[in-house]
């Protein structure tokens, strides 16, 4: 109670010394310039708390995802500050109280807004410290399924948290959120039929997921539309595919993935076996040949040990030997890369070796010498 007496004493005596020497000063006023000042001081403090939080994450010289979400989170914070000052700031004016009414539904929206962004990014942050965590239990492999999960489920908790703000707001407007939700129960047969394609891929890509189809960062090939690429996101309605060829983003909805054969190359085993198929001419040493073969492969960065490259004597072709290489790559995408390095080794070691590859020819043999005439009819 003494210092509520106080500060009523002080506020008192203020009030007194600017009705005497500054009568058109208003404590209201004073009031409303101070929080005005202080919603300036946040937005100001936006860029220092960015700064300090930037020095104490880069301690390590790196960045983690959910640090950047840290950072993105305090300018956030700062807004929200920097808005209910203002806010403060329009209470102590003496408005009329529809004007005022306004105002305060106008800044319970904006507030809202920014608690819905907040919130959003704490989950967001809470699932990739919780992937971290589960990353570290399971193995290298089954990592990028992870990453999956929680993409997932991210997408679908913030899905729920704009549905409490939009509730939230349409109560503070005056609807009547009981009767809507009710409407909305009535109207939901005529909205699935009109959402159907929407529920149908949102349906799939919870199935895409769980079925463990692929994973994002995946090589998939979609046989039904004919792309290749990498996995780069699994939305709630479509999935996006970095291609192969143009290096290009397109996106395919779900039910499309769900429905149609898709080939992956990374998952569950990412190595793929590949081959080199060389012809040398007839009457080459065939055991010279293959240990050259061999060697060629041997010491080449991305050609697996285990299993070992091995070699088969395919046919015997029109003007040379065939023989069929065989080995396995850790992973497609070093398949094409490796594929010439072998290549180039191969030609090398034979011509050092003097085994002559062969270019196809063809004699043409008669059974009857053929009579040609010339001048004068001499016949050559």
């Amino acid at each position: 109670m003494a210092g509520k007496d106080l500060w009523t004493g002080l506020l008192s005596n203020f009030q007194n010394f600017t009705s005497k020497h500054v009568p058109w000063l208003k404590v209201e006023y004073v009031f409303a310039l101070s929080f005005l000042f202080l919603s300036l001081l946040s937005l100001w403090s936006r860029k220092f708390f960015r700064k300090l939080l930037m020095k104490f994450f880069l301690r390590d010289k790196r960045l983690t995802k959910a640090e950047k979400m840290l950072v993105s989170l305090s300018n956030w914070i700062s807004y929200f500050f920097s808005l209910l000052f203002i806010n403060l700031a329009f209470v102590q004016l003496s408005l009329p109280t529809k004007v005022l009414k306004v105002f305060n539904t106008a800044f319970f929206i904006l507030y809202v807004f920014i608690l819905t962004f907040v919130f959003a990014r704490l989950v967001e942050i809470s699932l990739e410290r919780i992937s971290q965590r589960v990353r570290k239990k399971v193995s290298p492999t089954e990592a990028p399924l992870v990453d999956t999960y929680y993409s997932m489920i991210s997408k679908i908790v913030n899905v729920f948290i704009v549905l409490i703000a939009l509730i939230a707001i349409l109560d503070k407007l005056g609807f009547n959120v009981t009767s809507l939700v009710t409407s909305l129960g009535v109207g939901s047969l005529a909205v699935g039929l009109a959402a159907q394609d929407t529920i149908k891929n949102f349906i799939s890509g919870i199935l895409l997921v769980t079925d463990r189809q692929f994973r994002i960062g995946d090589r998939v090939y979609i046989k039904n539309i004919d792309v290749e690429g990498y996995v780069y996101d699994i939305g709630l309605r479509t999935t996006r595919i970095l291609t192969i060829s143009g290096n290009n983003l397109i996106t395919v909805p779900n039910s499309k993935l769900t429905e149609g054969v898709i080939e992956n190359s990374l998952y569950p085993d990412p190595k793929v076996k590949d081959s080199v198929e060389v012809g040398v001419a007839y009457g080459t040493d065939v055991e010279k040949v293959k240990e050259l073969l061999i060697r060629s492969v041997e010491g080449v960065a991305g050609v697996l040990k285990e299993p070992p490259p091995s070699v088969y004597f395919t046919q015997f072709g029109d003007s040379s030997l065939i023989f069929k290489l065989i080995y396995y790559v850790e992973r497609k995408d070093l398949a094409f890369g490796v594929k010439s390095t072998v290549n180039e080794r191969i030609k090398r070691l034979f011509e050092e070796n003097g085994i002559e590859i062969p270019f196809p020819q063809q004699d043409v043999w008669f059974r009857n010498p053929l009579r040609v005439e010339g001048e004068r009819g001499k016949t050559l």
